[in-house]
């Protein structure tokens, strides 16, 4: 049952707050069938660049003889004479890598274990918001949040095939949310110190993970202050023992991004012209809608032309407005009981929503699905809510008006949500992917590496990490960081190769580097007797990619453009 509106956000002490059966119900329910409609077409789509490059740094741990050549800034701590990640990038931590290790040490390394793990740890995210919910909210806002959540197209394709780490962030903010409400509502002081340990480090490998989940405890921070300033005067007097816990734990576990700090700074200049606001807006919505996915896909991973491409959406970014409006006036309605609305949990919930997703969208570089993401389940939950209260109205003689209105709409944004994930699901079948999510580059691996003795050179982004992971022994050259760096040094770009060398290259509009159509007017140059071209196509036609062979031993030198001999 959901508990009045009044209810307050802590437990009394000596009560054993937490989920009920129901919720538990619910959960595994709802992951049995994303589970059952996921993992037989989670397959299907192309491997990507960032789902590959997370991927190989735990693969490098286990099988320490295939290690490859990642970016400068991938950092790494030598155990046992194997690379353990310790860092992605400057701003991300190798959080996904570190928990791929023991996934792929059991299972293998290959698409399917990755992104099934993948899977999993985004269902475990799920399954512990609902506990978090159902702690505060109650149980039914927490099975009905659940359903919206599991039927949102973002969650359910990002949840499969990842870039960035989503899984992550929402795992350790629904399972730092948890363990921090169950020390507060523990009746135990030693269970709570506990709870407030593990919640504190969870929250910080979250920022470790990523560091703009910062804003998360952040807001939800704000927004307690504001909402509930005794429980936070209780939490410094009477607890003070588990919130330096929580701190130091929190401290710890963000340490290695923390020491980042400054570096992280330089870095806004290289992120910050990715897109201005409106776009950041653009992004939200898509994502809102469930429609981010299927423009990614129809766009062929081209992020910053989603915009500009029709696509179905699910109705959870309309629903909104009204779930804002029905939750705010039931807040703020005469004749409540409780006559202070701040301490009505969902106050606290309409200001950590608007502080996190207001912070996202001014946030520079945020420009990807899994930034905005960060608010989930948070606007998900306000519609849960929103529902709730118009279920529990009645008319002046008593009778509920409005239950079989909220059961239609639910139905509905749930329905309209399973047909943008049909439809996108359907366009990966038909294609295997488009552009940088191609199949059509996994099926080139296990081409190539039939082949012993092949030397295969990436000229633009997107095919070194990939090839990397799904290679066995071929022998990869990423040369898209070298090569701009030999240029402005003054000097050419010589590479010495053979008839046994394939060069690999994107063409407009997915080429990054400009090296793509130089190498191909080089090729087409050269003739049909000193070069092949090969056009790769996705299972649609679409081209993907092209390679590129020269017939015989050669030197490539580009100084501008290519020449070879």
């Amino acid at each position: 049952m959901t508990p009045p509106a009044n209810q307050s956000a802590r437990a009394p002490r000596g009560s054993k707050p937490g989920p009920g059966k129901g919720v538990w119900v619910a959960w595994l329910g709802i992951a049995l069938v994303v589970v059952l409609f996921a993992l037989p077409e989670i397959h299907r789509l192309g491997l990507y660049y960032d789902e590959a490059f997370l991927a190989q740094q735990a693969r490098d741990f286990v099988e320490p003889e295939s290690a490859g050549q990642h970016p400068a800034s991938v950092r790494t701590w030598d155990v046992f004479g194997r690379p353990f990640p310790l860092r992605n990038a400057v701003y991300l931590g190798s959080l996904k890598s570190q928990l791929l290790i023991p996934v792929l040490a059991l299972a293998g390394s290959s698409p399917r274990a990755v992104r099934t793990a993948t899977l999993s740890l985004a269902l475990l995210a799920l399954g512990l918001s609902m506990f978090w919910v159902a702690r505060i909210f109650g149980d039914t806002a927490a099975v009905v949040m659940g359903v919206l959540v599991a039927c949102d197209p973002t969650f359910y394709f990002l949840a499969q095939f990842e870039w960035g780490p989503f899984t992550t962030n929402f795992l350790c903010r629904a399972g730092g949310a948890l363990l921090i409400t169950g020390a507060w509502q523990s009746p135990s002081r030693r269970r709570g110190q506990l709870a407030a340990l593990a919640g504190g480090a969870l929250l910080g490998l979250g920022v470790f993970s990523r560091a703009d989940f910062i804003l998360i405890p952040a807001s939800a921070g704000l927004a307690l202050l504001i909402c509930r300033p005794d429980l936070v005067r209780e939490a410094l007097t009477e607890r003070r023992d588990w919130v330096i816990a929580a701190g130091a734990a929190f401290l710890f576990a963000a340490l290695p991004m923390i020491l980042s700090a400054w570096a992280l700074l330089d870095s806004t200049g290289a992120t910050g012209g990715r897109g201005d606001l409106l776009f950041r807006a653009q992004v939200l919505w898509q994502s809102l809608d469930g429609s981010q996915f299927l423009r990614l896909m129809k766009t062929g991973g081209l992020f910053e032309k989603t915009p500009t491409i029709d696509a179905p959406g699910g109705l959870l970014g309309w629903a909104l407005v009204p779930a804002l409006i029905i939750v705010g006036f039931d807040l703020l309605r005469p004749g409540r009981r409780e006559r202070n609305p701040r301490r009505d949990p969902r106050a606290f919930l309409l200001l950590f929503a608007l502080f996190l997703t207001a912070f996202m969208l001014a946030l520079p570089g945020a420009v990807r699905a899994h930034h905005q993401l960060n608010t989930l389940p948070l606007l998900h939950l306000i519609v849960a809510c929103a529902g709730l209260a118009a279920w529990r109205w009645k008319a002046p003689g008593g009778r509920s008006l409005l239950r079989v209105p909220v059961v239609v709409l639910f139905a509905t944004l749930v329905a309209a949500n399973v047909l943008v994930i049909r439809e996108t699901s359907a366009f990966i079948a038909d294609t295997g992917g488009r552009g940088r999510f191609s199949h059509a580059l996994d099926d080139f691996a296990l081409a190539v590496d039939a082949q012993p003795g092949k030397t295969v050179v990436s000229l633009d982004w997107g095919f070194h990490e990939p090839l990397l992971f799904l290679t066995r022994q071929t022998r990869l050259v990423e040369s898209i960081w070298s090569l701009p760096q030999q240029i402005a040094s003054g000097r050419p770009w010589v590479f010495a190769g053979s008839q046994d060398t394939v060069y690999l290259v994107h063409d407009v509009p997915h080429d990054l580097f400009g090296l793509g159509p130089k190498l191909l007017v080089a090729a087409r140059l050269a003739g049909s007797e000193k070069a092949r071209i090969t056009p790769h196509r996705d299972g649609g036609g679409e081209l993907a990619f092209y390679s590129v062979e020269f017939l015989g031993p050669h030197s490539l030198r580009y100084d501008g453009r290519f020449r070879f001999r």
